[in-house]
């Protein structure tokens, strides 16, 4: 990927709440050699833009394990009244005086740094609303965007209208970056949103081997699941997924 200088001040946000996510205990669970939370976050992090980053929470009850957490593990967060999403990142946003903000879900274990890079990268050289990657399985790709997408949003938004689908329509110049043609699985869901699919995390942790950088490569994971159709089917079998998208 081509180098891109910039002076703005590019922010990478985890998201990770009970009000965003289905299972936020899940997120504590071991995978590998510590937890679900710690590993995403370490995704994130070896980003090339990931290294301005926070954990974004609430302030609620259902949240204070996470909350608890992150102080015990030295993770760095940031914890809100609101339980809007978009409310959340722009206040997150404009605390850390971030002109591009790349954002990903705590449920996306196998989040793809590398497309967290592409989009942050187009985010900024294009001046697009919103970047994200297309035809890639749900949880790989991040979305990026910059701040003046969240002041619009927020200032123009309707009460039911608290996720950023809304960014994908006329009103949006919206970038879908086309997927490396070997990583494209738009069938396949990477995310964990049930028991079933953190058996099948476990076993991809446990059995696909790390690189030198001690992550997991998604084309290791993809080679494996191809090897082990019966996994595939268990993170495809139907689960609705009801985080704020």
């Amino acid at each position: 990927m081509e180098e891109i200088e910039t002076s703005l001040q590019v922010l990478s946000v985890l998201q990770a709440s009970a009000h965003w996510l289905d299972d936020t205990h899940s997120l504590l669970l071991p995978l590998g050699d510590s937890t679900v939370l710690e590993q995403t976050i370490k995704r994130v992090r070896s980003a090339k833009w990931g290294t301005l980053f926070t954990l974004l929470t609430t302030l609620s009850d259902e949240d204070t394990p996470i909350r608890t957490f992150c102080l015990q593990h030295n993770i760095p967060y940031i914890a809100h009244q609101a339980t809007n999403p978009i409310e959340a990142l722009y206040h997150t946003a404009h605390a850390f005086s971030a002109d591009i903000v790349a954002r990903c879900f705590a449920n996306q274990a196998l989040v793809s740094p590398r497309m967290l890079d592409a989009c942050a990268s187009w985010a900024i050289s294009s001046q697009m609303d919103y970047v994200s990657v297309s035809r890639l399985p749900l949880g790989l790709p991040a979305e990026a965007f910059p701040v003046r997408t969240l002041d619009h949003l927020m200032h123009n938004q309707k009460a039911n209208e608290t996720n950023l689908l809304t960014l994908r329509s006329a009103n949006y110049d919206c970038a879908l970056l086309p997927a490396p043609l070997h990583w494209r699985r738009p069938e396949l869901r990477l995310t964990l949103d049930s028991p079933a699919d953190y058996q099948v995390f476990r076993q991809i942790y446990a059995e696909v081997p790390r690189r030198e950088n001690g992550l997991h490569r998604y084309e290791d994971v993809l080679a494996y699941l191809d090897k082990n159709l019966h996994l595939r089917d268990q993170l495809s079998e139907g689960y609705a997924v009801a985080n704020a998208a």
